[in-house]
């Protein structure tokens, strides 16, 4: 049984005509590496967010590692999928760099010993750690990217959903980027990441999903420039 599934789901925004999301069916495996791709309002984001509970499906249905979403809190969904957001801002709120990543890790119940060691993982390997202390909204925009991306990184979820994850962050980072999310899916977690950096995605590899105006329009085994 796929990990996420989707039957003929569809999804319209008030006020428009056009669906954003069009009788999609996907079925994802919990292991699997994928890159979304797509123009800009092709419906990448909104499949996202229906694939985490954000918004509900107006028709179709989805499962989640065997059940109906709909049987989910979002907490739930959030225990067994990571997000990262295309604005980062959107998800910093603590006083600190060491305190964005400590705060989910603390909600999940981990020792003080674990939660310092796990920032400072996360932070050292995007040579953040000097900047534990820092009030997080004061970051350069890739800065807060990286952060956003340790928390999530930190509480290591059953899957990961990246939107445009490279989308601030200099070619050095986008490299240790790649070798961590490469080494996480050897360890069994499954990743999306959405993006248009073919640069990134070529190196990422993974199953491509392609989307035209709210459509799966290629499904291919590997992702090609």
């Amino acid at each position: 049984m796929a990990f996420i599934s989707l039957q003929e789901v569809s999804y319209t925004y008030n006020g428009r005509k056009e669906a954003a999301v069009k009788n999609i069916t996907l079925n994802i495996e919990e292991g699997e590496k994928i890159a979304l791709t797509g123009l800009n309002g092709s419906g990448k984001s909104t499949l996202a967010k229906l694939i985490l509970g954000l918004l509900k499906p107006q028709a179709g249905n989805i499962v989640l590692d065997g059940l109906p979403l709909g049987k989910y809190s979002l907490v739930k969904i959030g225990e067994k999928i990571g997000y990262v957001v295309q604005n980062p801002s959107q998800m910093l709120f603590n006083t600190s760099v060491f305190n964005e990543i400590a705060f989910g890790l603390k909600w999940k119940g981990k020792g003080k010993d674990e939660v310092f060691h796990l920032c400072k993982k996360y932070l050292e390997f995007f040579e953040l750690w000097h900047l534990r202390d820092e009030l997080p909204f004061n970051l350069s925009e890739g800065q807060k990217q990286l952060v956003v991306i340790c928390a999530v990184l930190a509480l290591q979820p059953r899957f990961l959903i990246l939107d445009e994850p490279t989308k601030s962050i200099d070619t050095f980072r986008k490299k240790r980027l790649k070798d961590i999310l490469q080494e996480i899916w050897r360890l069994g977690t499954g990743i999306m990441v959405i993006s248009h950096d073919k640069e990134f995605l070529t190196a990422y590899g993974g199953r491509r999903i392609h989307m035209v105006k709210g459509e799966v329009v290629e499904d291919a085994g590997r992702y090609q420039n």
